[in-house]
């Protein structure tokens, strides 16, 4: 029977994360609040959320749109309901430019500046500007119509016709850009910082015949962008030949747009005109400028940009559609999550505490690791203080390269993490399988693991538990750090072992005149990190080979332990020049260093990312996680059956323990929402129904009631 079980949950679960990709697929709705338990839940946030003088005011315009579900909901209310989409398409792509890097960035100058910032169309006949609000362009759409549809016969101003009856020509339409959705389920606009509110931004206003720009922005603000943005490109450098200035005449392209639009690289062509500086030098250079803008370059437009929708729509917004389905998942957001909010679907390992499950969020249909932790069992290990780091340094990092806490809970009995569902196994189990990893495998998984620690020591946390078994593949092959128990505060006294032995750094080992164990801090990581390096390229850790054991028993070690430890303060690494090239070599060395003050990574990982090594990766594909996988696991269980996991025996020790009201006090601040996490299940839910054009049901009835929350 057990076997049968076994066979049952493994079809379920692979069928789970076979059809991860076909969307939502929730088995419970959504519950609505009363009216009464909205009123009591908002006056409860807005006393709540309100922590330090400068914050926006809870329920406000900026408030609204520095959450992700709020920008995405009043994004949706402005497109659907107003049918107004220009500007605040040109706010998404404002924060998107934020997040960009490298050419990334470049193309998303460029992309903002040809589709909102410059004039739409030449002007129209007569000297008039083309208007490019959506009215404007409806009516001078007809207009054009008409004029060519005028009935035969009638006077045209053609020969032998009334020329003074001709009507005048109609005004170009403007081609406004088109309309873009919100696919992502992160994007949100941060308060703007008080430097950005100046008197110029304040006493800025739009121009509503939006006659310079089809955002409507005019004035100094524009122009500084325009300058800027648009740097002059000599053509002859591009490969055509390059035109002959008039005498007098500057030799620069005839508008801003023709410069943006240039984007050609020059590969040959006829050689430039004289010039102190080569044309490509120069457009190398305004490209690199570019790139190198800073995250503000938009700011002021932005802020001038939104003021003008939230005249025009914030307070229409209040009671829409879209305000009441906020204020309904918010409400459901910070409600309490419970056990019964998630199915179980099987059993994917054991902890030191209890079960880590594979489950499903009912209302979402999001897939999920649960991590449950029995209270007695903590209890019996006095690991209280381990849990408790675990769970803060969980909730305080965000990242792509680390597994991240979703939610996290607590019953009578038990405490729970919600985490990322990783499906595709640890590195332990793939270089068992493989011996090693090709040099382009090793480099990503190296890369984002790397940054997966920068992540914990930007937050002042030292990791202490970096190991292949601790990183872990996704579905798609991404790769991410794992299981924070271990991981710490960095204080000035913090001292002794802790991870596993052969990864430890030597200054955690080392011991002072007196014997005391010596303080150390984040550099700890980077030895750890040299260890993995070191076995993704030749299979093997040299701190955990036979001849690190060696070293350490001809110095008169008597134990495995104390044999490894040694060679670990003692040993340099010995690196087999058939699987370590040069830079791969230098690379592990410098990592490997005992002197924690000269090992590498010690000023931060910049310096091991400007490492020979890793000179063939694009970086910024690996930090705005859109670097392909250079390998993907086979969608399959990766677990253990049900019976090789085993389950937790309720000995007589479990029996006798008892837990206090003293117990569960530790507990008093467990439960927590990832508001991110929960923005992005609601956002993925928001998209498909956009998409279907549906409300998304629960997959099982009941009640007749609808997911969507109306």
């Amino acid at each position: 029977m057990e076997e049968l079980q076994d066979a049952i949950e493994d079809a379920q679960y692979v069928n789970a994360i076979s059809n991860v990709d076909d969307g939502p697929r929730p088995v419970l709705p959504w519950e609505i609040p009363t009216e009464e338990q909205l009123a009591e839940w908002r006056d409860a946030a807005a006393a709540k959320k309100q922590r330090r003088p400068g914050d926006p005011d809870p329920f406000g315009f900026d408030w609204t749109l520095e959450q992700a579900l709020g920008f995405f909901l009043f994004s949706a209310y402005l497109k659907e309901t107003c049918r107004d989409y220009v500007q605040i398409n040109f706010v998404e792509e404002v924060l998107r430019f934020k997040e960009a890097r490298g050419g990334a960035r470049r193309d998303s100058v460029r992309r903002i500046v040809k589709n909102y910032l410059l004039p739409l169309a030449d002007k129209a006949a007569g000297g008039a500007p083309a208007t490019a609000t959506p009215a404007g362009a409806e009516a001078a759409a007809a207009g054009g119509e008409a004029a060519k549809q005028s009935p035969e016969g009638e006077a045209t101003g053609g020969e032998g016709g009334d020329t003074s009856a001709a009507p005048a020509p109609a005004a170009p339409a403007p081609q406004l850009p088109e309309k873009t959705e919100i696919d992502e389920y992160d994007l949100a606009r941060p308060p703007p910082k008080e430097e950005v509110v100046t008197k110029e931004v304040t006493e800025a206003s739009t121009d509503s015949t939006c006659s310079r720009c089809c955002v409507g922005l005019t004035g100094p603000i524009l122009d500084e962008i325009l300058e800027i943005a648009t740097v002059p490109v000599d053509k002859s450098a591009a490969g055509t030949p390059a035109k002959t200035p008039a005498p007098g005449s500057a030799s620069e392209p005839s508008s801003p747009s023709e410069a943006v639009n240039d984007t050609t690289a020059a590969t040959n062509g006829p050689a430039s005109a004289p010039s102190t500086i080569d044309p490509l030098v120069k457009r190398r250079v305004s490209e690199t400028k570019i790139q190198r803008l800073p995250d503000n370059f938009f700011d002021k437009a932005e802020a001038v940009v939104l003021a003008s929708i939230k005249a025009k729509y914030w307070d229409s917004f209040d009671g829409s559609e879209e305000h009441i389905k906020l204020m309904n998942f918010l409400w459901f957001q910070d409600r309490k999550v419970i056990e019964e909010d998630f199915f179980v679907m099987r059993v994917l390992g054991r902890g030191g505490f209890g079960l880590v499950n594979a489950c499903k969020k009912g209302t979402s249909g999001k897939l999920y690791a649960m991590k449950v932790m029995n209270k007695k069992r903590i209890k019996i290990k006095k690991s209280e203080t381990l849990i408790l780091n675990e769970r803060r340094a969980l909730s305080k990092v965000d990242s792509p390269f680390i597994v991240n806490l979703k939610y996290c809970f607590n019953s009578k009995d038990d405490v729970f993490l919600v985490l990322d569902l990783m499906t595709g196994d640890d590195l332990s189990f793939h270089l068992l399988q493989r011996d090693r990893f090709p040099k382009k495998e090793a480099m990503y998984y190296a890369a984002r693991i790397m940054l997966g620690l920068q992540a914990l020591h930007d937050h002042n946390y030292v990791y202490r538990d970096l190991k292949p078994e601790n990183c872990l593949l996704a579905e798609d092959g991404r790769v991410k750090l794992t299981d924070l128990g271990l991981a710490t505060e960095v204080y000035p006294k913090l001292h002794g072992a802790a991870g596993t032995r052969g990864y430890w750094a030597p200054e955690m080992l080392r011991r002072d005149k007196r014997g005391k164990r010596m303080p150390y801090g984040l550099s700890v990581d980077w030895f750890s990190f040299g260890c993995c390096v070191a076995e993704f390229i030749s299979g093997t850790n040299p701190y955990r080979s036979e001849m690190a054991l060696n070293f350490g028993l001809e110095r008169g070690k008597k134990k495995k332990e104390e044999a490894i430890d040694c060679a670990t303060l003692e040993m340099e690494p010995v690196l087999d020049p058939k699987k370590f090239d040069e830079d791969a070599a230098d690379l592990c060395r410098k990592l490997l260093d005992k002197d924690e003050k000269t090992r590498l990574g010690v000023k931060g990982c910049k310096d091991i990312m400007d490492h020979p090594w890793f000179k063939d990766l694009n970086w910024e594909s690996i930090i705005t996680d859109r670097k392909k996988p250079p390998y993907v696991p086979p969608k399959d269980v990766n677990a253990a059956s049900q019976s090789e996991i085993g389950t937790f025996a309720e000995d007589k020790t479990f029996q006798e323990t008892v837990l206090e009201d003293k117990d569960d006090d530790h507990y008093n601040d467990w439960d927590w929402t990832n508001p991110r996490a929960f923005a992005a299940e609601v956002i993925e839910f928001l998209i498909y129904e956009r998409e279907t054009g549906q409300p998304l049901l629960p997959m099982t009835g009941g009640g007749g009631c609808c997911c969507a929350i109306m």
